[in-house]
Parts: C-alpha cells; structure tokens; sequence
C-alpha cells in the first residue's frame, strides 16, 4: 500500500521538514493528501470484502455452469458487483416477503448499476422463492421456458447469485439471478 510506504519510509529516522518558507496552507495541503490517499486506500479494501458466496451460491454456479456445458454453453464466471445486486434484491423479496423484478421504485436493472456494473452492457435477471437449495432453484427455473432461456443464453458471460432467508416470510428462501455480457469484478468460490 503506498501510503502505508510512504508512513514508513517517515519513520525510519527520516524527519518531515517543512522549511520556513513554506506556507501552512501547503503544510495543511500535504496534510490534507496524505489522508485523503488514506481514505482511498481504506475504501477500496472495504469494497473488495463487500460480498463474498456462501456454500449455496457457490453450489449454485457450479450447477448452472454443468448444465450450460451439457446444452453446448460456456461456463458463467461469478461477478461481485452482479452478486451485490442480487444478494440486495434477494434481501429485498425476503424483508418484504415479496417475490418480483422491482425493489420497490427501483427496477431491476437500476439495482444492477447501482451496484457498479458497467452501463452499455446486456443484463438479465431470474426471481423465485420457495427452493432451499441450489439444484431446487435450478430445476425450478429449468421447468419454466423464458428463465430456462436466460440460463442458456450465450449472451451472458457473467452471475451474480445470491439466496436469502426469512424462515417467517411465506416462502422461507428467496433467489436472484442477475447475469451480464461481460465479466466484472470476478470473483471465485
């Protein structure tokens, strides 16, 4: 980390000196930079530890990306920002016991972007509720034509998965599916 450097490089024995001709202004400037690149640095090691799959996600990938290769499909790679929409949008559907593509006043595919998923690129989304596991979800999305379709599409070369509870809501298990055309934030299981 470079400020975390530049820390240390400062303290060993070398001194900050500000000569006399210096104003406060620039000491209050060098100041002001040395904790803004703190701030930065902190904020993009919060943002890589956002969202990470559990056991079910990860089941979940590992059963699309088998059934995509035995329809003659390429593998999903799993996206962070694809993973926060949809974990969002799945805690949604379970606090509001709710199953639908809106979250509230927000579409679907706002939710998507709001998550950092770049703008120009194709989205899609499955919704259910009521499957516990990964392969429930799977084969209850199989059995339905257009999100059997949005599974094997070869538009979509990335998924954000993400499964809620509410074991006092109607269903009990809320999934999201959110798939894009391009690969952002990878991330493995």
């Amino acid at each position: 980390m470079q400020v975390a450097g530049l820390l240390s490089f400062i303290g060993k024995g070398k001194s900050l000196m500000i000569p006399d001709k210096v104003s406060r202004l620039a000491h209050l400037m060098l100041i002001l930079a040395l904790a803004f690149g703190v701030l930065l640095q902190t904020r993009q090691s919060a943002e890589a530890g956002l969202w990470t799959p559990d056991a079910n996600e990860c089941a979940f990938l590992r059963d699309i990306n088998a059934y995509r290769k035995a329809h003659g499909v390429g593998p999903l790679t799993l996206s962070r920002s694809l993973s926060m929409a949809a974990d969002n949008h799945s805690r949604y559907m379970a606090r509001t016991d709710d199953v639908d593509h809106t979250l509230g006043s927000v579409s679907w595919w706002q939710n998507i972007l709001n998550y950092g998923y770049p703008e120009g690129l194709a989205m899609g989304e499955n919704v259910l509720a009521g499957r516990q596991s990964a392969g429930g979800a799977l084969k209850l999305w199989e059995s339905s034509p257009p999100h059997n379709e949005n599974m094997l599409s070869k538009t979509w070369h990335a998924i954000g998965i993400a499964r809620a509870v509410n074991t006092n809501g109607k269903y009990g298990y809320y999934w999201t599916t959110d798939f894009g055309s391009g690969s952002h934030r990878t991330i493995y299981c």
